[in-house]
């Protein structure tokens, strides 16, 4: 069953969609595993920062 979340304001929405921009365009200019790695152990370090909770299955490292 998907994960319902709360309505976002138009601020929180433009945030959500500025840190998927970064990410996508971090992936993209990744050129080794190591470096899609680094990648994403920053955006799910990143999602615990904000969230306190960690995003999901761990990366390891």
């Amino acid at each position: 069953m998907a994960q319902q979340t709360s309505p976002q304001s138009p601020e929180q929405a433009r945030a959500v969609a500025e840190r998927a921009e970064a990410f996508h365009a971090a992936i993209h200019a990744a050129r080794t595993p190591d470096q899609i790695r680094e990648v994403c152990v920053a955006a799910s370090a990143d999602y615990k920062a904000r969230n306190g909770q960690p995003a999901g299955q761990e990366v390891s490292q």
